[in-house]
């Protein structure tokens, strides 16, 4: 491991292994820093906003899950504050805080499901992402979401497994706004962010728009033209806690410092919180023994040093964050595009870690083939779903298309309304209302059963479409009166919609 003085590793050669990689994965610009020490260094690498906005070290991009880490610490800091809040612990049940609007699907969940239950993943609730927005405006977005959260199906009891949810971060977030009586970008910036001269970082999109720094475009790519194409910027009000961040490289910095240094604002209590782990998960190549899910961070073992690390991603942006505390050494990335930014980064990232840690490049891990590889066999996945052919006789459906189109609509999936594309002769239905916008089109597998080929072209679903399977119920009356979706896949069971029209 070296132990030199520290030099620029953001030199020529690594431009060029910059530009190599956001080309293989398609995308346009990053942003990176590196803190080693006492030394800052950054660079801004390609395109923030086409035809030639460079990007540079003062460039905003979206830093998605990388917010859970301010969110969890601002909780932690509550929980350390027996003067002002001691009804708050790492094990007061959430209800007894929130009491009206957090009501899970089930009783003892509701009851027992606690703050550290919600920011280490374990509280029992699935993602159910698609479940939830409405372009909801900022007074009331946090509310309402949380308020849906008894309508959604658990798939575990409490403390039983681990299962990322961005809607408990979301529930942290109202927590926070319920205790301070007050927005939580504004106590975000006063108990962090100014303190660190952070003056770059917001958790409002139109606070970011305002801002003298310009904020990158995000963007995916089209293999059929071989074309960018721009995706709008996303509204920050649904996610909040979760993964509203819009910030730079530069400001990213000086929070890393100050979680390598466990320098102030933050006290010792919440700094051991926070980096507490307190979920295990099983070990995987690179890293050696098992990881673990603390409080917004994953943590383990890299080359024998403990690292803390997040990756964020929201529609068209991707964030990798990560930290070695004993070496005072953290590596921060932004990029305009989702899913396959996250890619170029933990490549890059890695590229900049073993430089420091001195691993001889044959004995470099391939992150590269790694997630190439986990993408292609995902879209092979999505495309044998598509192509499969059912065995023989295929039924028809029992109505003509078009009497199953309508308004279907689900308490905590809120509606999908299915119209008839004439064009193609198939069933489709535009969420396009939701946090994370997908477009339906129903394809006929046998009598009332269907599979939706859901395009998002925000995310990963920009290189191959998800898909659900999908069922109508016909009622008494020879017409169709609900629609299932297996939207969330650690359900046994599909969400079911109840026709309405």
């Amino acid at each position: 491991m070296t132990t030199n003085t520290p030099t620029n590793p953001l030199d020529e050669p690594f431009k060029a292994l910059v530009h190599e990689t956001l080309n293989q994965w398609h995308v346009p610009g990053m942003s990176i820093a590196v803190v080693d020490g006492d030394t800052t260094w950054a660079q801004g690498y390609g395109t923030a906003t086409f035809p030639s906005t460079p990007v540079t070290p003062s460039t905003l991009f979206y830093a998605g899950s990388t917010t859970k880490a301010f969110t969890a610490t601002l909780l932690a800091t509550l929980v350390s504050d027996n003067t002002n809040y001691p009804q708050v612990q790492w094990d007061t049940p959430i209800s007894q805080l929130i009491r009206d609007d957090f009501v899970l699907h089930d009783e003892h969940a509701t009851t027992h499901t606690t703050i550290e239950d919600a920011l280490s993943h374990r509280s029992g609730l699935a993602r159910h992402d698609q479940a939830y927005g409405n372009h909801l405006p900022r007074d009331t977005a946090v509310r309402e979401i949380v308020r849906q959260l008894r309508h959604l199906p658990l798939t575990a009891p409490p403390r039983t497994k681990f299962q990322y949810c961005n809607l408990m971060y979301i529930v942290a977030s109202h927590i926070i706004e319920t205790l301070t009586g007050e927005w939580l970008g504004d106590t975000l910036a006063r108990e962090i962010w100014h303190p660190l001269d952070m003056h770059a970082t917001f958790l409002d999109l139109d606070d970011a728009k305002k801002a003298p720094e310009d904020l990158a475009r995000g963007y995916y790519h089209s293999t059929e033209d071989n074309t960018y194409h721009s995706v709008d910027w996303m509204p920050c009000a649904e996610i909040s806690g979760a993964g509203a961040v819009i910030t730079n490289v530069l400001d990213y910095a000086k929070w890393a410092r100050a979680l390598l240094n466990h320098s102030p604002p933050l006290s010792p209590d919440v700094y051991k919180a926070i980096f507490e782990p307190r979920t295990l998960m099983p070990s995987e190549p690179p890293f050696t023994g098992p990881r673990a899910y603390a409080l917004g961070w994953w943590t383990g073992v890299y080359q024998g040093v403990q690292y803390f690390e997040h990756t964020g991603g929201v529609n068209a942006f991707g964030a990798e964050l990560i930290l070695f505390p004993a070496l005072q050494f953290a590596v921060i990335a932004l990029g305009n595009t989702a899913s396959t930014s996250n890619e170029a980064e933990q490549a890059l990232a890695f590229h900049l870690i073993d430089e420091k840690f001195g691993v001889p490049v044959e004995k470099r891990f391939d992150w590269n083939a790694k997630n190439m590889n986990y993408i292609e066999n995902e879209k092979k996945k999505a495309f044998d779903a598509i192509n499969h052919s059912p065995p023989e006789p295929v039924l028809p459906t029992l109505l003509p298309l078009e009497q199953y189109t309508g308004t279907y609509v689900h308490p905590g999936y809120q509606t999908v309304k299915i119209y008839l594309d004439q064009s193609e002769g198939v069933l489709r239905a535009d969420r396009d209302f939701t946090t994370w916008p997908e477009f339906l089109r129903f394809k006929h597998v046998n009598g009332e059963h269907f599979l939706i080929v859901a395009d998002h072209v925000g995310d990963m679903g920009a290189l191959f479409p998800e898909i659900y399977a999908a069922e109508f119920r016909i009622g008494e009356k020879g017409k169709p009166v609900a629609l299932g979706v297996a939207w969330e896949k650690t359900m046994e069971e599909k969400i079911w919609l109840t026709r309405v029209d």
